[in-house]
């Protein structure tokens, strides 16, 4: 049990509420200067000034001291989280009378998520070792009467029993302090109801029944079920409901992996609704649906490159502001014009980083303003609608200072095959960019998911190494519209990795790599991409680092009657079919658990064994194929944690086996990477 709420000690915890201001302000940032050419891309002072020191590895991957920032229901209370004991804990801040209270304190495990379900009571989810679902509270903001409402795995006997047909949350209700909207399994359909929940007792109680096959559930801005979208074998179906009636009726239909359009979210006035769709596009756009007429309205906002499918819902006017667009960097198209020249002012205060209102109270008179950059973790600003300041409230990690990291800039180039590929490059500051060893930083995923501008304390870590980190959006990656996106399927470890060995020879052939001391590096699908790199281009790279990564690809294809219909298209569309004998045999020749022998260089690797995702099998087969072919490689298993480290002390740990992997393995500027046989690296000096 957690000991109750207590006052923070400000020398404990670096965060703070609105006094005093600026606690933790910070030098501004200098000038980046990009001189002409791509291999010319540096910080021109930091040169002269030499390398920034190296710092110690918890610099970049400690616990934040604050996370979660959002206002209570009346704005005026904040709910966060918190490093307690190296885990991260509930915290709350009063705004008004300046007070800070620790809820939780525990030990074992993060609280993971937060979400105020009345002005007097928080909900909140607590990881469990990395197995897969959360552990489930409701507390009362001073910490008080604190039950399990759900029991995630590992906990479900403990103060209740386990809520086996919790399926997730929707909204808090304004209008009644008693319960939350929560998705639940009660009526036996295919998909999820939605209930109502007692924040006291964690009973849930049918509110609008699944009539069989919704998926997802649509409130308007009075947390009213008003739409639902429908999966039923390969057809997806938008459904209208009518909520005096209860009925639901259909408006849009289309197959799987079809151009159609889905909803996103109603506007203030409960009839518009805003939707994403590609019928008729090469890539994602935002349009409005009268929900009255039934009509689809014009585009409000739509990119050539880049999917635009995310809106931004101001509680304070009760309207949609603006259309949030993930581009080379963030962007936001306003619809709103006050909103806009808002952040104009915000933006002249805070020039250096980028911004974005994250709440507001409901009356307007304070928002809470998030500034980062690819060189700052973040800071949490209150803005004062009425005095117009801005003051600061904390600091994500006061320990890194933003002038001695890397910027991060957007480049592309092209595959062999001529299609255009988006990649982010980080230089290390205070070398010049020529023949600097090299991360290639592919992402997980791999499909939908893509890499984005911002701060990665992973990036910085080995730009802070004197590494140039490349951060490739691949074939298959998110967020380049539904042709990219087809470009990669059945292409894992063919063309989605050409373009990952196009990558290293683009920025070899810009003078930018060390051809020798190229190192890749990933997790996830972007471990696997390591593994394939290192079997299937062993002359690409010197070290490899494989973070939970897939070696066995046949592994993650669904068989027998477990999987539902739209799941298995999915996945042999994406992936491939396994009672397809030329799916089978390129899913095995692209395996790189069957290939160990022809590894080269050393390789350090990471799992899990309570992953959900990659099953700690896949790591126990890929440490034995490399053992029975002798390879150098260093393994890393941890027994309470699952698919990505979470626990401060394992993640630390791990990151400083891969700095000293690194220095043991990567050849020092002037030395030279010679392959002798296929299976050994002889290290000669260049003269």
């Amino acid at each position: 049990m957690d000991s109750p709420a207590r006052s923070l000690d400000p020398r404990e915890r670096a965060f703070y509420p609105v006094s005093p201001p600026f606690l933790f302000a910070r030098p501004a940032m200098k000038p980046v200067y990009l001189l002409a050419g791509l291999a010319a891309l540096y910080l021109a002072p930091s040169v002269k000034a030499g390398p920034p020191p190296e710092f110690p590895v918890e610099t970049f991957f400690k616990k934040p001291n604050i996370s979660n920032v959002t206002f209570s229901p009346d704005g005026k209370r904040i709910a966060c989280l918190v490093p307690y004991e190296r885990r991260m804990n509930l915290a709350v801040i009063d705004l008004e009378k300046k007070t800070k209270n620790l809820l939780t304190n525990f030990k074992d495990n993060d609280v993971g998520g937060l979400l105020w379900a009345s002005d007097d009571r928080i909900i909140f989810l607590k990881d469990t070792d990395g197995r897969g679902g959360s552990t489930v509270y409701a507390v009362n903001s001073d910490g008080t009467d604190r039950i399990l409402l759900v029991g995630g795995a590992g906990e479900a006997n403990s103060e209740q029993a386990a809520n086996q047909r919790f399926r997730g949350f929707l909204a808090r209700l304004p209008n009644d302090p008693k319960n939350i909207l929560v998705l639940g399994s009660l009526s036996g359909a295919q998909g999820p109801d939605v209930c109502l929940m007692n924040l006291k007792t964690g009973k849930m109680t049918l509110a609008v029944a699944n009539p069989g096959w919704v998926r997802r559930w649509v409130l308007d801005r009075h947390q009213v079920v008003r739409a639902a979208v429908a999966l039923q074998g390969l057809t997806a179906t938008v459904l209208l409901r009518d909520p005096a009636k209860g009925t639901l009726t259909p408006v849009h239909a289309h197959q799987a992996d079809a151009p159609g359009w889905a909803p996103l979210a109603f506007d203030g006035d409960d009839r518009t609704l805003f939707i994403a769709s590609n019928l008729g596009r090469g890539t994602t756009a935002v349009y409005r649906y009268d929900t009255e007429t039934r009509t689809l309205g014009e585009l409000v906002h739509g990119d050539a490159t880049y999917d635009v499918d995310d809106v931004v819902w101001d509680e304070a006017k009760r309207k949609i502001v603006a259309v949030a667009i993930n581009a080379d960097r963030p962007r936001l198209h306003w619809l709103d014009a006050e909103s806009g020249a808002l952040q104009q002012r915000i933006d002249q205060a805070l020039a250096d980083t980028s911004n974005r209102v994250l709440h507001a109270a409901p009356d307007g008179s304070r928002r809470l303003v998030s500034a980062r950059s690819d060189r700052d973790p973040g800071v949490y600003y209150l803005f004062d609608s009425a005095t117009k300041k801005i003051e600061e409230l904390a600091v994500l990690k006061p320990g890194i200072d933003p002038e001695q990291m890397a910027p991060m800039t957007p480049v592309t180039f092209q595959a062999r095959d001529g299609l255009t590929l988006h990649a982010y490059l980080t230089l290390p500051l205070g070398r010049v960019p020529e023949k600097l060893p090299l991360v290639i930083h592919p992402h997980g995923g791999p499909f939908g998911i893509r890499d984005n501008w911002g701060f990665s304390p992973e990036v910085q870590f080995y730009a802070n190494r004197g590494f140039a980190v490349l951060q490739v959006n691949y074939r298959g990656s998110g967020g380049y519209g539904d042709k990219f996106g087809r470009a990669g399927w059945k292409k894992w470890g063919l063309e989605m990795q050409n373009d990952l060995s196009d990558a290293v020879k683009w920025a070899v052939a810009k003078g930018l790599a060390d051809p020798a001391r190229v190192v890749i590096s990933g997790a996830s699908y972007g471990g696997y991409a390591a593994m394939a790199g290192l079997v299937f281009t062993p002359e690409l790279y010197c070290a490899g680092v494989n973070y939970v990564g897939v070696v066995d690809i046949a592994e993650l294809v669904p068989t027998g009657d477990g999987a539902t219909k739209n799941r298995l298209h999915w996945m042999t569309t994406r992936i491939g079919d396994l009672d397809d004998a030329a799916d089978r045999k390129r899913i095995r020749d692209t395996s790189p658990v069957h290939f160990a022998e022809r590894i080269v260089a050393p390789v350090l690797m990471a799992y899990g064994k309570n992953d959900p995702r990659v099953r700690i099998s896949q790591g126990y087969d890929i440490e034995a194929a490399l053992k029975k072919a002798g390879k150098t490689y260093e393994m890393i298993i941890e027994d309470k944690e699952g698919h990505g480290f979470r626990k401060e002390e394992l993640t630390i740990a791990f990151y400083t086996k891969i700095d000293a992997f690194l220095k043991k393995h990567v050849p020092l500027p002037g030395v030279a990477v010679k392959i002798g046989s296929p299976h050994v690296v002889e290290l000669s000096v260049t003269k």
